[in-house]
């Protein structure tokens, strides 16, 4: 604001802040030619009430109370400001119970009221507004800067500008007004970013995934400016950052961008700031790499959106993973667990392996597996044995399934038993007790076979 705040009409310094204020956030008539200092009553207290409004600029006030605000907007608490009373200039103290002090501000304005142009200032007053967006400070007589100091949470993007008011503040007609109402307006931040989470480039845990954060660029005052713009992007440590893109803007140039583990930031620079436009989109493209399941394998992901002091928030999608467990025994025998089963992990029978595992000394084996995003935390997969433990024959039907995976963490996974038969022993020779009769018969058949050549020999020898 840069147009003089008090100029003077001949000998009446009331006239010259009637005008001044019409320039700084409240408006008044130029009072008749008969109202100077001299007509200000100097046992009067004095008061500035600040009303706090969500909405478009409109027309400018003039100080006085408007009955029925209710078309200015959203009432914002919690809103502060910084009341500094303007002291003195050029060594001289500024009283407006005087024609003196009147002089004295005569040409000021918002930009030139300042400790290099010669003034000096009392002791800065903050307040705040209330639940009704309003607050009133009684205050003596004099020149006051008042500056917005803090949004009060209330995601404002333009602020209303600093400005100059004098108390009493001169009205038309000779009049003046004790007790000031001005309400400087707000541009707050309405917009909602969204964001959007994409499949994995593939099903087992290591896979990428993208976070699409689209982020809408909210209207500001005619006169203010996009002082800076950023999408923060704290990510949850199963995630890490792989890469950033942002559509339509140049990294260098137009913003920065930090990557690294669980951070994912964009900042625009003074070019990139240049560049907005309300009602546009900024979208920024986050890769991350998923690199375990925790509890619950539940991975969620918020960012939040800053325009100069609004601060605005996505939803929180998520990518959701589970871990799928084999048990390999011996048939019949659940405690005889077997090493060296290898199985493809599928999510189709007709489709590609996901992956393929192989049972350890304990017979598990384990996979990570995506399951779904946001709402869906379950999905089928199959498993095909493709090699059976030693000493194990392969099942007739290789495959199992569907299995429903559930997301879950890595001590609670989704189970499945699978037993395998040992291969047939094939023929063997006759052992033990079948084997010892045979070899008794043949020693039978020799002993009588000895027994009857003795007798043949016997009886030829008798009838010799």
């Amino acid at each position: 604001m840069k147009a003089t705040l008090f100029k003077r009409m001949r000998w009446i310094p009331a006239l010259a802040a009637a005008a001044a204020l019409s320039l700084v956030g409240v408006s008044v008539n130029a009072p008749a030619a008969e109202a100077a200092a001299g007509n200000i009553d100097p046992t009067r207290s004095t008061s500035l009430t600040i009303n706090k409004y969500d909405g478009p600029q409109g027309a400018r006030g003039d100080g006085t109370k408007i009955d029925d605000p209710s078309s200015l907007g959203t009432p914002l608490a919690g809103v502060e400001f910084t009341i500094t009373p303007v002291a003195t200039k050029d060594g001289q103290t500024i009283d407006l119970k005087t024609d003196a002090g009147w002089n004295l501000i005569d040409g000021a304005t918002i930009g030139n009221v300042t400790e290099g142009n010669g003034y000096t200032f009392g002791t800065p007053i903050k307040v705040t507004t209330d639940a009704n967006g309003q607050v009133t400070q009684d205050l003596p007589f004099g020149l006051y800067k008042v500056e917005e100091t803090g949004s009060g949470g209330n995601n404002i993007v333009s602020p209303a500008q600093p400005f100059l008011v004098t108390l009493p503040l001169p009205q038309s007609g000779g009049k003046w007004l004790y007790d000031v109402n001005v309400y400087p307006k707000n541009q707050t931040n309405k917009t909602k970013p969204t964001k959007e989470i994409s499949n994995p480039t593939k099903l087992d845990i290591g896979a990428d995934v993208t976070w699409t954060i689209t982020a809408p660029v909210p209207p500001k005052f005619g006169d203010d400016t996009y002082r800076s713009f950023t999408i923060t992007d704290s990510l949850d440590p199963r995630l890490t950052c792989k890469t950033i893109e942002l559509d339509g803007f140049t990294e260098g140039t137009d913003y920065t961008a930090t990557c690294d583990g669980q951070t994912a930031n964009i900042e625009f620079t003074s070019t990139g700031l240049g560049k907005l436009k309300a009602g546009e989109n900024v979208v920024m493209k986050v890769t991350t790499t998923v690199t375990s399941l925790g509890d619950n394998g539940v991975i969620e992901n918020q960012a939040i959106v800053t325009t100069n002091d609004s601060k605005v928030t996505t939803g929180k999608p998520t990518t959701n993973w589970g871990k799928l467990e084999v048990l390999k025994y011996a048939d019949a025998d659940k405690a005889s667990t077997l090493a060296g089963a290898v199985f493809e992990v599928y999510d189709s029978k007709d489709g590609q392996p996901v992956g393929t595992i192989t049972t350890g000394a304990d017979g598990k084996a384990s996979i990570r597996l995506w399951v779904g995003n946001n709402d869906v935390q379950a999905k089928d997969y199959y498993l095909k044995e493709i090699k059976a433990p030693a000493g194990y024959t392969l099942p007739q039907d290789p495959w199992t399934g569907p299995i429903s995976v559930k997301a879950g963490g890595e001590n609670s996974p989704t189970t499945i038993d699978i037993s395998n038969k040992q291969k047939d022993r094939g023929e063997l020779p006759f052992t033990g007790a079948n084997g010892q009769l045979m070899l008794t018969i043949l020693g039978i058949a020799l002993l009588l076979l000895a027994m009857g050549a003795a007798v043949m020999r016997y009886t030829r020898a008798r009838k010799a």
